[in-house]
């Protein structure tokens, strides 16, 4: 993409942005900063001092698509006098299921056992757990009928809201995010001290676990987030997700 911009424009302000483009590449290793000596001057500079890594785009506004983990980011804004505004954010778990126990939720004992991933040891465990239930319930003429069946299912998913998820005090939002089935659990930390993790599903979805993120809504006047707001003002939120992940 090519951005053409009259630095000698009347719009323009003092306001410089240094974009890093090895950036994407590096932001474990952290290779930019907020430059709070020159903030006038400059938003981002290299840790490197390469001027070959960096170019300047005048302008009299700027987005900054901070992406995963930024947290740092919103930091150093914040030391550098940049006034921000805390938003609202979901937060929660990620909670793994056996598959079998969502195809038998989602299409019932008749045709949960027709569920078909394509990958046999993950299809006759579901197909045992569906044979142990009728086992268990005495319903074996039943179960002679479900033979009866020539059709196969896909892999189901689910998903669950409800804006009346009462904690004890208050109603909250609540609901499943990035729901996964035949999949498993992934690690997504972005910091060696911290736990953070992800969902994904095979392309396949034939993986014997389901799993999926079930968070609850926290506004930015929130009575859990008093404490945080005492000590970090308007970064409340992000301690309070540090705090979640250690």
């Amino acid at each position: 993409t090519n951005i053409n911009i009259d630095p000698t424009s009347q719009e323009v302000q003092s306001v410089n942005v240094r974009y890093i483009k090895s950036l994407e590449r590096n932001t474990s290793k952290q290779n930019y900063d907020i430059d709070n000596d020159d903030i006038e001057n400059s938003i981002f500079k290299s840790e490197k001092g390469n001027n070959d890594d960096i170019f300047t785009i005048h302008g009299d506004a700027f987005v900054l698509a901070t992406g995963h983990s930024a947290r740092d980011v919103y930091e150093g804004l914040y030391k550098a006098g940049i006034k921000l505004e805390p938003k609202g954010f979901a937060a929660g778990f990620r909670v793994e299921h056996p598959q079998k126990i969502i195809n038998q939720i989602q299409y019932g004992n008749e045709w949960g056992r027709h569920v078909h991933s394509g990958k046999s040891t993950t299809d006759s465990e579901n197909l045992a757990h569906f044979l142990e239930s009728d086992k268990n319930n005495h319903d074996h003429e039943d179960h002679n009928s479900h033979n009866d069946h020539e059709g196969i299912l896909p892999v189901p998913s689910y998903r669950l809201a409800t804006d009346k998820a009462f904690d004890g005090e208050m109603n909250r939002g609540a609901y499943s995010f990035c729901m996964c089935p035949g999949g498993q659990v992934v690690p997504a930390s972005t910091d060696p001290n911290e736990v953070c993790v992800n969902g994904m599903s095979f392309s396949r979805r034939d993986s014997k676990w389901a799993n999926s993120a079930l968070v609850v809504t926290i506004n930015p006047d929130d009575p859990i987030l008093i404490p945080y707001r005492e000590k970090y003002g308007v970064l409340a939120g992000i301690q309070f997700q540090r705090d979640m992940e250690i």
